[in-house]
């Protein structure tokens, strides 16, 4: 039984009904439900139940931070692995093969090259490195911001469980695989690759760019920190969606399950990805609309230029 699979599709489908019922019959549900999904900019403004605050509890959102302090460490182990068993042909450790085959279930099949796994985990460490250095050095979090610590625990367990669902279907990690496609071979790269690279690469430096741009937007000219309030960003993708850098996380992880077509598993990661930052996207582009009164009418919440 694959348990990573299982869970990623519990949380598209709370996420699909929750979102749906909170953007649709928000005023008629308990706080409780808008608090599970809203927070930061969007919050629930309404007083939860003493229920609620007995049992929920909220933590800053500044500890989105935590995510990739433990991504860093995930990624970097298994970024090391990879490399010893697709370069230089070591032998994957027993636990770690135990490991898998307890999350991931018995007689799984490796559908990608290896040459893909690898480049999937490369450009995954290359990301959780970044936002590491966002979310320490660039980003701003505001002081009064919380989430939900059920969101927190997800947030944790997504990074994790990521990295697993790309190699629990990769050579020699999975139980059946081609003997040909055991080790990296540049031969193997094909123009689909190479255009799923750039598109990871392009929605990356972008994802960066729009981060800044949020950060600046509480700084003086000085780079100091002078306030907690948000403004309405400009410049680079804002010209066009209202979350950009949300918008560039669809793409990256849309880029990585191209590449690594057709892994089941890491399918369902892309799903919970896009049903989740789109609804974020959606309670986001909702709140700037309501907030500024000069807001951009041609700035769209998804596809640029359309909606």
């Amino acid at each position: 039984m694959n348990y990573i699979l299982i869970i990623f599709s519990l949380l598209i489908t709370n996420i699909i009904l929750l979102g749906s019922l909170v953007n649709v019959f928000e005023n008629r549900l308990p706080a409780f439900f808008a608090k599970t999904i809203r927070y930061g900019k969007f919050a629930c403004k309404r007083k939860p139940s003493k229920l609620y605050e007995k049992f929920i509890y909220e933590v800053p959102k500044s500890w989105f931070r935590h995510f990739y302090i433990l991504a860093v460490f995930v990624y970097t182990y298994i970024f090391y692995i990879v490399t010893n068993t697709y370069i230089f042909r070591q032998d994957i450790p027993n636990w770690f093969t135990y490991m898998l085959k307890t999350l991931c279930g018995e007689e799984r099949y490796a559908y990608a090259s290896a040459t893909k796994t690898y480049i999937a985990i490369a450009l995954m460490t290359l990301q959780v490195y970044r936002r590491f250095y966002d979310t320490h050095f660039i980003s701003i979090f505001g002081k009064s911001s919380k989430i939900n610590f059920i969101t927190y625990l997800v947030g944790l367990y997504h990074y994790v469980a990521c990295g697993l669902a790309i190699i629990c279907e990769a050579p020699k990690f999975a139980d059946y695989s081609s003997e040909k496609a055991e080790t990296v071979n540049v031969a193997d790269v094909t123009s689909i690759d190479i255009f799923s690279i750039f598109l990871f690469l392009w929605a990356w430096w972008h994802q960066h760019t729009t981060t800044k741009i949020l950060a600046d937007l509480r700084k003086n000219k000085e780079g100091v920190v002078v306030t907690d309030a948000y403004n309405l960003p400009e410049g680079d993708w804002f010209s066009y969606l209202t979350a950009p850098h949300q918008t560039a996380e669809i793409l990256m992880y849309g880029s990585i399950t191209i590449l690594l077509w057709p892994n089941t598993t890491w399918f369902f990661v892309f799903i919970w990805v896009l049903s989740n930052q789109v609804e974020t996207i959606l309670l986001s582009h909702w709140w700037y609309q309501e907030t500024f009164d000069k807001f951009p009418k041609t700035r769209k919440a998804l596809i640029p230029f359309i909606y």
